[in-house]
């Protein structure tokens, strides 16, 4: 599966056409993870997110005297993406599973430069997150009732 095509499969991207998707490619740097190595760690800045390619992470917050696991995820999902938003603390940890995993980088100095050149890509990107942290703001609030 090309890069593209992973592309298409990831929620942040809705809507985008192929040349735009072509243009977010470009920008992209592959990371390989080992087994249980670290990509993002709680409580330190990142401009960094990330789009899985293979394998799985484990997303977990650390509290005072041990860790609680949140969420696995896997191919065509992202992590680190509220970095395009404010580049502010990560929110939770997150680390390759057993059998590793392939990652797409995008650095959010690259994708804005992106995003002043084609601002098309920069609406429908932010507007797809928006959509997203407000469902998942109204989400928790609901739990919250």
């Amino acid at each position: 599966m090309s890069i593209t095509q992973l592309l298409k499969r990831v929620h942040l991207f809705r809507g985008l056409n192929s040349e735009e998707l072509a243009q977010i490619e470009a920008i992209c740097q592959h990371v390989i993870l080992q087994p249980g190595e670290l990509i993002i760690e709680q409580n330190t800045t990142g401009k960094e997110m990330y789009v899985i390619a293979s394998g799985s992470v484990d997303v977990f917050v650390q509290g005072l005297e041990n860790a609680r696991g949140l969420v696995m995820l896997g191919k065509g999902q992202v992590i680190g993406e509220m970095a395009l938003i404010d580049q502010g603390y990560r929110s939770a940890s997150v680390k390759a599973t057993e059998e590793g995993a392939s990652l797409y980088l995008i650095d959010s100095d690259a994708f804005y430069a992106l995003c002043n050149e084609y601002n098309r890509i920069g609406f429908l990107v932010m507007r797809n997150l928006a959509t997203d942290v407000a469902f998942k703001l109204r989400h928790r609030n609901l739990a919250d009732l």
